[in-house]
């Protein structure tokens, strides 16, 4: 037994010894290397030192190229900028030809639509127009066919009528009116029937001569006295027959309904015969 724990001590002590000589080693090896790489720490600093100065050089470099590069660019393109406002300077202000000169009176028939643009009040979709329907009918006869385009009426007419004309202008001959019927016969008419007399007609007055004996007189015939009213006539003779005779032609003064002017006027036309009177 105790031999048996000998041998276990010694194994365990040379496991010690071999653990303790193989961590010696690995130390060792350790602090060598990292001897050496600071040995060459300086070294691969002034490697990097003027790798880092080359590149800064080459990086300034080509800025400087950029730089002159942008400022040639710049040069060239104010320069043919310049060339090309001294292009559009000197280039025609307008293409547009200018409108056609045209001589007034036209001749309808023969002009062009750009000629009638130029009459007043006709533009370009009106003068379209007229050429458009002078194709239509063949031509015009006379200017008072214009009427017929749309968008011509009179007041338009009259400015352009003189400024145009037409060769052997032709007018349509006025129609003819028609014939006047012959008034329809007159239709005779049955021919009144005076209605039956209800009264028999008055007979007529019979004549008398002035100056009228005023005791003897009728109505009727006081009533030939002019201006005397019938009234007045039937009142003379009913005063008449009241003092049963005139002794005078004052006495008419009394009549209801005489008055002072007429008496004058009546007097010249009765008197009283002096036989009646006595």
């Amino acid at each position: 037994m105790k031999q048996e724990c000998l041998k276990w001590l010694m194994r365990g002590g040379t496991t010690v010894l071999l653990a303790g000589a193989v961590g010696l080693l690995f130390w060792q090896g350790t602090r060598h290397v990292s001897e050496r790489e600071l040995s060459a720490r300086p070294q691969r600093l002034a490697a990097a030192t003027v790798e880092t100065t080359g590149t800064e050089a080459a990086v300034s470099a080509a800025e400087t190229t950029l730089h002159t590069g942008t400022r040639r660019t710049k040069t060239a393109s104010a320069k043919r900028a310049g060339q090309a406002s001294q292009e559009t300077r000197t280039a025609p202000e307008s293409t547009t030809p200018a409108a056609e000169t045209v001589t007034f009176p036209l001749e309808l028939n023969a002009a062009s639509a750009a000629e009638l643009e130029q009459l007043p009040h006709i533009g370009a979709v009106l003068a379209e127009r007229i050429t458009a329907y002078r194709d239509q009918i063949g031509g015009f006869s006379n200017r008072e066919q214009l009427l017929e385009v749309e968008g011509i009426g009179e007041a338009t007419l009259y400015e352009i009528y003189d400024l145009l004309y037409l060769e052997n202008e032709t007018f349509p001959e006025p129609e003819p009116e028609p014939a006047e019927s012959p008034a329809p016969a007159e239709v005779p008419q049955p021919a009144e029937t005076a209605p039956p007399a209800t009264e028999p007609p008055a007979a007529a007055a019979p004549a008398v001569t002035f100056p009228l004996d005023l005791n003897q007189a009728t109505a009727a015939e006081l009533e030939q006295i002019p201006e005397m009213p019938p009234e007045l006539a039937e009142k003379i003779v009913a005063f008449r027959q009241q003092i049963q005779a005139f002794s005078s032609v004052y006495e008419l003064l009394y009549v209801d309904g005489m008055t002072e002017a007429y008496f004058v006027q009546l007097r010249d036309y009765v008197q009283i015969t002096e036989e009646r009177a006595q």
